[in-house]
């Protein structure tokens, strides 16, 4: 790959005295897309988006920046979103040599060319920050394959610690997570995920229109959940609970929006259970999720291992309270017991029946959570807002 093959949006040499900041990315999805607009409105300094490939088409996260400047530097991308890591070679590390900056986030440490910018900007005492997703509830076991993983894992992170001026967690477990690994208070800022919900806007949809348009009765209780369908998010497990719990036989629904390689095997082990209550959407549009959390009574994270969590927070702002496993990230944040929604233990069908049968027999607590819902998210947000957290951090290593 030549350096001329590399497409560039708004790449030109800089003009305006404004502090560049290079952000690198796997790939552009709305979150991030969305949140660069944001930084960059801001005006304090030009946030330039560096993806190390295209998202993969059809996606219905993909929204390429169409108002920062940014570049893609691979190719293509493969089956699943991936990023094709093995394409990016001596051309892509020209291309950030040649690139002026003046200061950089690197989003995680899992491919060979994110660890080679952090050592590059290191050499060359450029400012840098590691904004990362990470959860020490993954790293828990007492196997001694487990014992191994984590002694590994602080030679490795020792390094990668020592290579950056400030880790950015998304939530408490990341912080725990690092840590735990041995970095240093002073270099840990917490921030989260952007979350840009259009509240008013999500509140204001018609319920019987957005529910027809989703082949589901207007008059039904529901529990949504958005997610993909992989083995982490453990949604056999919520098709168990769900009906054992009886919810069916009381009005309730569970619809599912997401797709992914475990859709064929779900709606196999759902079936005709419940009399159909259980649906699975598909792919939705990304504008209709939080209006489809907004008019459901209740949303649902099963999860075995959840970084993050982001459609949590969104719920959580349109005042919908939540039930999701004890391993993710953002309802560790976020979910109080008893007031915002309910944790369960993460992989145990029975924690979550169990959980399940409180809404039945006291569905008014529920609906009384949705103020609380809002004021949780509300204050959360304030305080670790990515606009507010990453041009305090960017501003304090200049």
């Amino acid at each position: 790959m030549s350096i001329d093959s590399i497409e560039s949006t708004g790449a030109s040499a800089p003009t305006a005295p404004r502090k560049r900041v290079i952000w690198l990315q796997n790939s552009a999805d709305h979150y991030f897309v969305q949140m660069l607009d944001a930084l960059n409105a801001q005006g304090e300094a030009e946030y330039f988006g560096v993806f190390l490939c295209p998202p993969p088409s059809g996606n219905v996260l993909h929204q390429v920046p169409k108002k920062s400047p940014h570049v893609f530097l691979g190719e293509s991308a493969v089956p699943g979103g991936a990023p094709a890591h093995k394409k990016l070679g001596a051309a892509a590390k020209a291309y950030i040599r040649n690139l002026s900056f003046s200061a950089a986030i690197v989003g995680g440490y899992d491919s060979h060319f994110k660890r080679w910018v952090l050592r590059y900007c290191k050499s060359r005492g450029i400012p840098t920050a590691m904004f990362a997703d990470s959860n020490i509830r993954a790293e828990r076991g007492r196997s001694i394959k487990k014992k191994l993983k984590r002694f590994a894992k602080r030679i490795f992170l020792h390094r990668i610690i020592n290579q950056v001026d400030t880790v950015i967690p998304c939530n408490r477990c990341g912080v725990a997570y690092w840590r735990y690994y041995g970095c240093p208070v002073n270099k840990i800022s917490r921030s989260t995920y952007y979350c840009a919900v259009d509240v008013p806007a999500a509140l204001a949809v018609n319920r019987e229109e957005l529910f027809v348009r989703y082949n589901l009765p207007a008059d039904c209780k529901l529990i949504f959940t958005a997610a993909r369908l992989v083995p982490a998010k453990a949604l056999h497990l919520m098709v168990e609970a769900f009906t054992k719990s009886g919810l069916a036989d009381q009005g309730w629904m569970w619809a599912v929006a997401g797709d992914g390689p475990l859709r064929q095997e779900l709606e196999k082990q759902a079936g005709n259970l419940n009399g159909g209550t259980i649906r699975f959407l598909g792919a939705v549009a990304p504008a209709d999720i939080p209006a489809l959390m907004a008019q459901s009574e209740l949303f649902v994270l099963p999860s075995v291992y959840e970084p993050h969590g982001i459609v949590v927070a969104e719920a959580m702002a349109v005042g919908t309270p939540v039930i999701a496993s004890r391993d993710c990230g953002a309802a560790r944040d976020l979910v109080r017991q008893g007031h915002t929604g309910r944790l369960f233990r993460a992989g145990d069908a029975q924690s979550l029946w169990v959980t399940l049968a409180e809404v039945g027999h006291d569905v008014g607590h529920f609906v009384n959570m949705r103020a609380a819902c809002r004021e949780e998210f509300e204050g959360w947000y304030k305080r670790f807002s990515p606009l507010a957290v990453v041009p305090a951090v960017v501003a304090a290593r200049r």
